[in-house]
């Protein structure tokens, strides 16, 4: 099982409380959450009129490096607010923090937005003569806020990174923003981090609400085998779990695709991140990921699609990645082992979709032609126990399934298994193995920003067809009671329309719970501010991957790597 604990944190620290929090605590407890979110950027910024003690002739130097801020426009007080907190609890006595006038002179624009790489930190430390660094990011997702944060310290042998992560409420904000500055001025000092005072024991949340604190029961009539089209007319509670991320790896490109697999046969997963541009690897490194490797597509090809998976039974999966070639679809296969390695190309889509027994996994194949970007019949394919790649098995005729979303599961535990995939009308279904339909929903649940205009035009005037290419569906035990739930993500567009097209800025996630060889909706998460590209199961981890859309000609999109534990 893949560790997915965050990385070791520094001891907390007694507050000396400046009077303003303290009032600030107070007043939360007096006001509703209403009243939170309104001061809440008033109390940040009031901190930097904290009395400052003139630094030592010895002080230790300290260069603040801009954050990165994965936040709405909404929440751009944050950025300011963060700094001016930090710069109130971390100058004086023996810290002397470098002007941001000599910082700014060596910055980029785009740097001035925030720093994340170590090896710039490294740079910039030396360049200004400082001795200490603090950079990294937090995450707004939602009323949560993940903080990810790193101290480095400048020597004649080279740096040494202390990180912390914590994922917290937004009324827990400045409370655990303000300790872990008192952390880092103790730990620049020399003095020693106190222990942490123990806390009240939290309250076990029951197993029949979830196992991953993120996930409510749905609301709705309890539906039977014999009226599934009804399965997804539903209501979500009105409260729904914590939506805390266990860590985050942002990213500075819109994410096309997703996931996880021991690439080099070490026992431990890697993760395959995808953008058009882009395949990134990253690599356990003690208790966090770590980006080891990127992969570029050929020139004028893009990449939509990654799945990974030990087709061939050699103990290192495979990496299938799917791009665009001259108007249809072309399948690099990659192995990796600390360096790329091409096995071969093929025309057509190939989709590597694990089994929630085990074992190897079903590798799908697709035809593709400029005509065409999905054409003809679905196969399963292996290779026979040689290099090889034949056609197995013809699937049946799924009518208007979409590639990508298409899973297999025994529903009923009959021995036969079933298909389930969204279908070209966004809805989900089940089919049978000789393609009937044996249930579908009623709402719409497919979605995506990503997307491709190809085909043929329906007149001279028009776009080519948009073709979506949604995520997988997951099957994974969510709620512990050791039964496999269907899990699915629904994105929810903004009311504005570019170019004619949805752009989906906001998410949940829904988990069906099997009923004979139907579906009901039975858990869901809360609104997530992001669009939801892909999802996959590593032990006991669930991973997210997210989206910033681009949502003009001038804008640049984003992406989020989430895991949940």
């Amino acid at each position: 099982m893949l560790s997915m604990k965050t990385e070791t944190r520094l001891g907390e620290a007694k507050m000396n409380r400046n009077p303003l929090l303290v009032n600030e605590q107070v007043h939360r407890r007096r006001y509703c959450k209403s009243i939170l979110s309104i001061l809440f950027p008033v109390v940040l910024v009031s901190l930097t009129f904290s009395l400052f003690v003139p630094a030592s002739a010895s002080a230790k130097r300290l260069v603040l490096l801009p954050l990165k801020i994965y936040a709405d426009e909404s929440k751009s007080y944050v950025r300011t607010g963060v700094r001016s907190m930090l710069l109130s609890r971390l100058a004086g006595g023996d810290i002397e923090i470098i002007p941001d006038g000599k910082l700014a002179d060596l910055l980029s624009e785009e740097e001035k937005g925030g720093i994340t790489a170590q090896t710039r930190a490294e740079e910039l430390t030396r360049d200004l003569g400082a001795d200490y660094a603090v950079y990294g990011s937090i995450t707004v997702i939602g009323a949560g806020y993940s903080l990810d944060l790193s101290l480095l310290q400048a020597g004649e042998s080279g740096s040494t990174v202390t990180r912390v992560s914590r994922a917290v409420n937004e009324d827990q904000f400045i409370p655990q923003l303000a300790d872990l500055a008192n952390q880092v001025r103790a730990v620049i000092e020399g003095r020693e981090v106190p222990a942490p005072k123990p806390k009240e024991k939290a309250a076990t949340v029951p197993e029949s609400q979830t196992t991953k604190g993120m996930f409510s029961k749905m609301e709705g009539e309890k539906q039977t085998p014999s009226t599934p089209q009804k399965g997804l007319s539903f209501k979500p509670t009105s409260e729904y779990q914590e939506f805390k991320p266990t860590y985050t790896i942002p990213v500075s490109m819109e994410l096309m695709a997703f996931d996880t697999g021991d690439l080099d046969g070490d026992g431990m997963a890697e993760l395959a991140v995808l953008g058009r541009k882009n395949l990134a690897i990253y690599q356990g490194q003690g208790e966090r990921f770590v980006l080891k490797d990127n992969f570029e597509p050929s020139f004028g090809e893009e990449f939509l699609k990654v799945s990974v998976g030990d087709v061939d039974g050699n103990g290192k999966a495979e990496i299938y990645v799917v791009g665009l070639s001259g108007l249809r679809a072309r399948t690099t296969v990659l192995e990796w082992a600390g360096a790329f390695h091409r096995l071969y190309r093929k025309t057509g889509h190939l989709q590597a979709i694990r089994s929630p027994a085990g074992g190897n996994p079903l590798l799908l194949f697709q035809n593709s032609t400029v005509s065409d970007f999905f054409r003809g019949d679905i196969y399963a394919m292996d290779y026979g126990g040689g290099d090889t790649l034949t056609r197995k098995e013809e699937l049946p005729t799924l009518r208007g399934v979409q590639f990508y979303t298409l899973t297999r599961y025994d529903l009923d535990g009959d021995g036969n298994h079933e298909w389930l995939g969204f279908r070209d009308d966004e809805r989900l279904y089940v089919w049978d193995q000789n393609g009937a339909v044996l249930w579908k929903g009623d709402e719409k649940i497919a979605g995506t920003n990503n997307a491709i205009n190809i085909g043929e035009k329906q007149s001279p005037g028009d776009d080519p067809p948009r073709v979506p290419l949604d995520s997988r569906l997951l099957i994974t035990d969510i709620d512990g009671d050791g039964i496999n739930e269907i899990l699915a993500i629904k994105n929810i567009p903004l009311v504005k329309y570019v170019e004619g097209l949805k752009i989906y800025t906001k998410s949940h996630l829904i988990a069906f719970r099997v009923e004979g060889t139907g579906l009901v909706p039975a858990l869901t998460t809360r609104q997530i501010d992001y669009c939801l590209v892909d999802i996959q199961a590593e032990g006991s981890a669930l991973f997210l991957a997210a989206q910033k859309p681009k949502l003009s000609a001038f804008g640049k999109g984003s992406g989020l790597i989430m895991w949940f534990e």
